[in-house]
């Protein structure tokens, strides 16, 4: 008897103890405040407002530098920008009418959809508008809006060409298999990389590029060829200079009127040959061959290949050996976006935002907090009278009910489960059959509870939690929302009134 009560006892405090984790939290201090550690709930968009963008086709035309390098275009650059630094607008406009098709629309909506996958957005809406190209997108409102807002519509244009002639190119966006973020650890530090692997036609492109006219031309050669040269030149001085001596031991007097001559004849001869070795040099220098690596306007690196590429696979440098960990999370952040632009493929037509805007939500706050009222009244009422009728047994399953809901709203939260009005009426939904399950066992006539009771509110229960399993993989926020509570709800509900509740009754 003493051991079952000690039991009891404990299984109690256990309660208490996850009740006020969820319902108060777990606070530490964090600079000069104290900062509750256990995680928030998840709101969708239509309970806390939203972002709607509004994506148009651009009819901008391509802006160029004094060298004919296109720098972007009339969306990015102002007139006063364009006259500040010198540049030109073209006549060319950045989506030709020929591209204007609804196939390209199509491909477009379909990019984006990808990018907000990669950057987690789970919780939007994307509508295509098939006249015009026009694409309406809605996202929850949250630290990462912008971030997502400012990547969304990059062209992510990938090209290794060649420096001198930016028509000549050898690889594009079609060659790419994969494209990730890494990086590397050393005493130095952590360097994070962009790494490309190419498929077979890009493998053997790069393979062509690094074993031919772009490979890096070995040093040692071109010492030898520019030591030789000077020997030889040290010896046509020296055979000079001797016949000088003779020269001049012969004929002193010529030689003395014309010393003048020789010294302008000379510092001439000195200055054409200094011409000449500078010459020699640029043309050396020009003669090795570069790339370019660039995605969209921006040039990332211009190199040659000092080693053949022979396995298709690149890794970029993105910034220096650090041990400062924010900066390597930033480099880390701004590799994977990079990664994830251009692995979504390339836009086929160019997209401008002609709104961005905030939507407030039609659910206030004010609403939420009065369900959440009206919830707890109905379960208090419902507590009370399991005090009333059953007693210290009552009192017990009371106990162990509000252990239910506090158990119940930290999966919620830690199986980042979107908080919806779906979600909280499944939620509702659960509460209510949690009480039932916990009434029919306080409801027995026996001393022991029957397991066979367990067992047929097992089977009841069973149709309603298939089809929340079936509403867990439908790609409707509201549908899903209320599919996950409903999973998690039934199967916590079965597990704890199995294990806790009916034992803390026994």
């Amino acid at each position: 008897m003493k051991k079952n009560k000690l039991k009891l006892i404990t299984e109690i405090l256990a309660i208490l103890i996850i009740c006020l984790v969820s319902f108060v939290g777990v606070y530490k201090q964090d600079a000069n405040k104290m900062v509750n550690k256990i995680k928030e709930y998840e709101l969708a968009k239509d309970l806390k407002g939203y972002r709607e963008l509004v994506f148009e086709v651009s009819d901008a035309v391509e802006v160029k530098d004094s060298d004919g390098e296109l720098m972007g275009n009339t969306d990015t650059y102002s007139d006063s920008d364009i006259e500040s630094n010198s540049l030109t607008k073209t006549e060319n406009k950045v989506n030709s009418e020929e591209s204007l098709t609804l196939e390209n629309y199509e491909k477009c909506k379909s990019i984006i959809e990808k990018r907000l996958n990669y950057l987690n957005v789970e919780d939007y809406n994307l509508s295509l508008d098939t006249q015009n190209g026009t694409i309406t997108l809605q996202i929850p409102e949250d630290s990462e809006t912008d971030h997502t807002v400012s990547n969304i519509l990059q062209i992510s244009k990938f090209e290794i060409r060649d420096s001198e002639d930016s028509s000549n190119v050898f690889i594009t966006n079609d060659n790419i298999k994969d494209i990730s973020s890494a990086y590397n650890t050393d005493q130095n530090g952590t360097i994070v990389y962009l790494q490309i692997a190419f498929n077979k036609e890009g493998t053997n492109k790069l393979k062509e590029l690094s074993t031919g006219e772009y490979a890096t031309k070995p040093e040692d050669e071109s010492e030898n060829e520019e030591n030789t040269e000077s020997e030889n030149e040290t010896t046509d001085e020296n055979a000079v200079e001797a016949e000088t001596e003779m020269q001049n031991e012969e004929e002193d007097s010529n030689n003395e009127n014309a010393t003048k001559e020789d010294k302008e004849n000379t510092a001439d001869e000195a200055s054409t040959e200094n011409s000449s070795e500078e010459s020699t040099d640029e043309n050396a220098e020009e003669e090795q061959k570069k790339i370019v690596l660039a995605i969209d306007t921006n040039d990332m690196i211009t190199t040659s290949f000092d080693d053949p590429i022979e396995n298709g696979i690149i890794s970029l440098s993105m910034g220096r050996a650090t041990t400062d960990s924010e900066e390597i999370s930033d480099q880390l952040r701004s590799t994977s976006t990079i990664a994830l632009l251009v692995k979504s493929g390339k836009m086929p037509l160019t997209y401008k935002i002609s709104t961005n805007s905030y939507i407030n939500t039609d659910i206030t706050e004010n609403t939420i907090q009065k369900i959440l009222i009206v919830t707890g009244v109905i379960i208090l009422i419902g507590l009370v009278i399991y005090i009333i009728k059953y007693k210290l047994k009552g009192l017990i399953a009371a106990i162990a009910y509000i252990g239910f809901i506090a158990l119940y709203l930290l999966i919620i939260r830690y199986t980042n489960v979107e908080v919806t009005m779906e979600s909280i009426t499944a939620s509702v939904i659960i509460f209510i059959i949690n009480y039932i399950l916990t009434y029919s066992l306080l409801n027995k006539k026996e001393d022991k509870i029957n397991v066979d009771k367990l067992k047929s509110w097992i089977m009841r229960l069973l149709p309603i939690f298939i089809i929340s399993i079936v509403f867990v993989f439908i790609k409707w926020t509201k549908i899903t929302t209320f599919g996950m509570n409903m999973f998690w709800g039934i199967l916590l509900s079965i597990i704890y009134s199995y294990l806790l509740t009916r034992d803390m009754l026994d």
